[in-house]
């Protein structure tokens, strides 16, 4: 344990601040008490434990959040975001090293798996996405002719909408798929399979891109000392940051 809080220099002394986003589970979800809690989430206080740090998290809509620790919001911004050059974390921010890899897919009724396997005749279907996400991204450029829908606008006021998407939407063939990384379609398909007729399934797993793609943390540089430790921090427990499936 490094135990060196006061070589850093975090928004609130003594306090990791981290912005993440509460729909993505398991990487970054609510329990049923409200609490922000996930495999970022863990990590996260793992690193804050390491450096001596409290942690406190604030929750805000995934797009952009990538540009909140640059903003001078928090120190960390945490929710299963790839570095891309299309999302610039500003003059104030910086991206940290890699810390885990997924894949794209989508979270379709069994029945329905192999129609959805083949992506270059999908004609008309109903594809659910979290707005301004790597699935948003993808699915508007290898699901042309089908209708991609936004959670925020589908699920709004639901209390857990990836929950709703699934046991409504998908179950009542208002929606088609779900477009998410294999991971937490994986967690969805066995959380909610047995409550959809039929059941679930992944369809179409795929890189986005024909690109690698990773998790990656966005730091504020005025956090000083903090880019650098959880680097570290990355290299040392990488392996640690998710059950093995």
């Amino acid at each position: 344990m490094m135990k060196d809080a006061v070589a850093v220099a975090t928004l609130i002394p003594g306090r990791l601040t981290v912005c993440t986003y509460g729909g993505f589970a398991p990487v970054c979800y609510k329990n049923p008490a409200g609490q922000l809690i996930g495999l970022d989430v863990s990590f996260l206080t793992r690193f804050a434990e390491s450096l001596g740090l409290a942690i406190a998290t604030l929750e805000h809509a995934f797009d952009g959040i990538w540009a909140k620790p640059g903003h001078n919001v928090c120190d960390v911004a945490g929710a299963g975001v790839m570095r891309r050059a299309d999302r610039p974390p500003g003059a104030g921010g910086s991206w940290s090293d890699p810390y885990f890899q997924v894949e794209r897919s989508l979270l379709v009724r069994t029945a329905e798996q192999n129609e959805f396997n083949q992506c270059q005749s999908l004609k008309g279907k109903k594809i659910v996405v979290t707005r301004g996400s790597t699935a948003d991204i993808d699915a508007h450029k290898r699901y042309p002719h089908c209708t991609i829908q936004f959670v925020d606008e589908v699920a709004e006021g639901q209390g857990d909408a990836q929950e709703y998407i699934v046991k409504t939407l998908i179950a009542s063939r208002r929606a088609d798929a779900f477009g998410e990384g294999d991971v937490s379609n994986r967690y969805l398909g066995n959380k909610y399979g047995q409550a959809v007729a039929g059941g679930l399934a992944l369809a179409d797993i795929h890189p986005i891109d024909g690109l690698t793609e990773t998790f990656n943390f966005i730091t504020r540089n005025e956090s000083s000392g903090v880019l650098d430790r959880l680097n570290a921090f990355i290299a040392s427990n990488k392996g640690c940051y998710a059950p093995k499936p």
